[in-house]
């Protein structure tokens, strides 16, 4: 596959594949970095994707990370006649601010975080600025088919951070058993696979699909 190693503005990005023109756009969430894109194209691509995948400094400010990923966005829609998202963790919720207001074709998310004031409000200790940001930016409007893949053993984000969010939305949800926040051992990985293929060859069935 072609790799581009590019700049979006402010944002280091690659780009994965043939121009195409429809765009999946891969944000990644707490130490990641943009060559997890890499692997997910090795779906996409073949399936008619070009794969965007960028540095982002999540575990920054909101208000400095949000404006980078806009631009992002802005780039996107300028040069993608259709916009895909493929996020992680913390990266869902930066989607979600993002795209909020826009039509995008798909959403798959992997053990995210889609309500960030809970999630905040679950922590021992909060920054008091921080909290103050989101309960001014809550996720109000989301009208895209958005696909959700969460662990069993999630010991980062409780279902109760995510399930107002779920029922609201109608979001497709699959658990993966036996499987904690970060999946990374060769089991996790390949049942991710499967579950990233179903999704974008729409033959997904959470009620036929079986995952380990």
């Amino acid at each position: 596959m072609n790799i581009e190693k590019c700049k979006i503005q402010h944002t280091n990005a690659i780009i994965i594949g043939e121009k195409k023109e429809n765009a999946f756009l891969f944000v990644h969430g707490q130490a990641g970095n943009k060559e997890e894109a890499i692997r997910f194209a090795n779906i996409a691509v073949p399936l008619g994707y070009q794969v965007i995948g960028i540095d982002l400094s999540v575990m920054d400010v909101p208000w400095n990370v949000l404006p980078k990923l806009l631009e992002v966005k802005d780039f996107l829609k300028e040069h993608y006649s259709t916009i895909s998202l493929r996020a992680n963790s913390i990266g869902c919720w930066y989607s979600l601010l993002a795209f909020e207001n826009e039509k995008i074709e798909q959403a798959l998310f992997v053990s995210p975080i889609l309500d960030m004031k809970r999630f905040v409000e679950g922590m021992e200790e909060k920054d008091e600025q921080y909290y103050e940001w989101v309960v001014l930016h809550q996720i109000a409007n989301w009208s895209n088919k958005t696909y959700i893949l969460r662990a069993e053993k999630d010991l980062v984000v409780s279902d109760k951070v995510n399930e107002t969010f779920i029922n609201q939305f109608m979001c497709n949800v699959v658990t993966l058993k036996d499987s904690e926040h970060w999946l990374h051992t060769p089991e996790q990985l390949s049942s991710l696979r499967k579950w990233e293929e179903s999704v974008l060859k729409q033959q997904y069935d959470d009620t036929q699909i079986h995952l380990p």
